[in-house]
């Protein structure tokens, strides 16, 4: 049985190599959308999930020696199709769906004994704090600990400004400076076990101009997934949430992971 302390140990590694890679010329970040109405027509059950649109999704998350994708993908368009509630329904099939392809083509393992696929809805600002030691989602530039893919579909989200997704592709950056992990990275001091690779503040300006991008306000209508194997080196983060109406105000936002028992 693994720990917490080995996926951390992978994850530093894997970044580690990364400063001997050679950054391509390509936009980061490109062509991340993928527009549901290209694959669904209404009116269609949240569980219908067509095997394309999985592969698509796919298609974008991967980087292996074959294929190197964006290592994320904004799925767009769900408010043409569904209201929240059911919205969150088709996110979680989705989010299952396009895990079995990620996972035939990058992991090894049993699918039913060696991964556990986890959903929920976070509510900022009323987080137990004794989770991540805030009552807030984290902000800065990070790499989740344990999950090997995540995806998060957001809404409600009204009474507040700022909390703007924004995305870096670490592995050209690292590469392109000949930067190893600790050049980088430092570790979130957290109340549980382990802790999560969080990029210094000292980088944080210039690995988003040279590396990042924004997907903006995320709300209702998107779905973000983000392949957080420990080689891919996709941080994500997000713009501090200034609260403008404390009646009003709720961020939640629909999150499903996957991670590997083995290291836990």
């Amino acid at each position: 049985m693994g720990s917490s302390t080995d996926m951390m140990t992978l994850r530093k590694s894997a970044l580690d190599k990364l400063a001997d890679t050679h950054p391509s010329n390509r936009e980061p970040l490109a062509g991340l959308e993928v527009k549901l109405g290209d694959y669904l027509s209404a009116p269609i059950r949240p569980n219908e999930i067509p095997p394309a649109l999985a592969r698509a999704v796919s298609d974008l998350l991967i980087r292996d020696d074959d294929q190197i994708g964006p290592g994320a993908a904004l799925v767009t368009g769900l408010l043409e199709f569904f209201e929240l509630e059911r919205a969150r329904s088709f996110h979680q099939a989705l989010f299952s769906a396009v895990w079995e392809v990620f996972r035939q083509r990058t992991v090894d393992g049993d699918p039913e004994k060696d991964f556990r696929l986890k959903t929920g809805t976070i509510s900022d600002g009323a987080i137990p704090i004794e989770l991540y030691g805030s009552s807030w989602s984290f902000k800065a530039f990070h790499i989740d600990r344990d999950a090997l893919l995540f995806s998060h579909l957001y809404g409600p989200v009204v009474g507040f400004t700022g909390g703007e997704l924004h995305l870096i592709d670490i592995r050209p950056y690292m590469g392109r400076h000949s930067l190893r992990f600790d050049d980088v990275f430092e570790w979130s001091d957290e109340p549980t076990d382990g802790c999560k690779p969080v990029l210094r503040s000292e980088h944080t300006q210039s690995a988003l101009a040279e590396y990042g991008r924004t997907t903006g306000s995320m709300g209702p209508d998107q779905i973000v997934f983000v392949n957080n194997l420990p080689d891919t080196g996709v941080l994500h983060g997000a713009t501090p949430v200034v609260v403008t109406d404390p009646e009003s105000f709720i961020r939640e936002y629909h999150r499903c992971s996957v991670k590997d028992l083995r290291l836990c």
